[in-house]
């Protein structure tokens, strides 16, 4: 059931016409971000070369463009996501959802899983574009592999986020501006801290930025495992609650 869930999310997402323009927006931006990278790095190679540095096309052309991609992501995440619980119970099709024997684990499970199918979308289509660079230019393909899966893993985390915030509200605006602002606050808490405080472990850049620069950690995998399991439990509650077991 979680499987079929998933699957009519997913077509609700393919079917509006914000996902193709998103899509196509965000396969623009990195195109035209790669490229330019690409020219800038050109123009220094030769000097990169006689002086020796190992700094290459990796370095200076596809992990600032996988670091604009992330943005990318920050940004499209709750715009697909408003529509999810919010979007259904403003609507009055999440009474419908409730009052059906499918389980709140399944429900809440497909649509983040759905989610996560229209987000990795333009990823895939984006990291497409950066692969095609490596038919011209010399990439660190694991580093770019690791890139690729950290960004992957990232998007199931906005998708188990978003749908949290998106189940919390009534209305899809509601929804959304709570998403921009819990993952702005993430965003930005690091430049809050001032040395060790408590909370700058739940900042979102310390633990992507390994990731974007090909790092394997596993804080930054626990980091998002558990915060996205949490989101997940959370959103099987609320929809407990909403149907009065909980």
């Amino acid at each position: 059931m979680t499987a079929a869930i998933a699957a009519h999310e997913w077509r609700r997402l393919r079917h509006g016409l914000s996902f193709w323009l998103l899509l196509a927006l965000t396969q623009l931006l990195i195109a035209w971000l790669a490229f330019a990278q690409l020219e800038a790095f050109a123009a220094i190679a030769p000097q990169l070369k006689a002086g020796g540095s190992t700094v290459g096309a990796t370095d200076l052309v596809v992990m600032p463009t996988a670091n604009s991609l992330l943005l990318l992501l920050l940004l499209i995440a709750p715009l697909l996501a408003m529509g999810s619980l919010a979007g259904e119970s403003h609507s009055g099709r999440l009474p419908l959802w409730l009052s059906s024997p499918t389980g709140s684990a399944a429900i809440a499970l497909g649509k983040i899983l759905g989610l996560w199918l229209g987000l990795l979308a333009p990823l895939l289509s984006a990291c497409a574009t950066l692969a095609v660079l490596g038919l011209g230019i010399d990439l660190d393909l694991p580093r770019l592999a690791v890139a690729v899966a950290g960004l992957a893993l990232v998007a199931l985390w906005l998708a188990a986020l978003c749908v949290l915030l998106s189940g919390l509200f009534d209305h899809p605006a509601a929804a959304l501006a709570a998403s921009y602002g819990v993952l702005l606050l993430l965003w930005l808490l690091d430049s809050f801290s001032t040395g060790d405080t408590p909370w700058q472990r739940w900042a979102l850049m310390p633990h992507v930025e390994p990731l974007l620069r090909g790092l394997l950690r596993s804080e930054d995998l626990l980091y998002f495992v558990s915060t996205g399991a949490a989101a997940a439990l959370l959103t099987i509650h609320r929809l407990d609650r909403r149907r009065g077991l909980a």
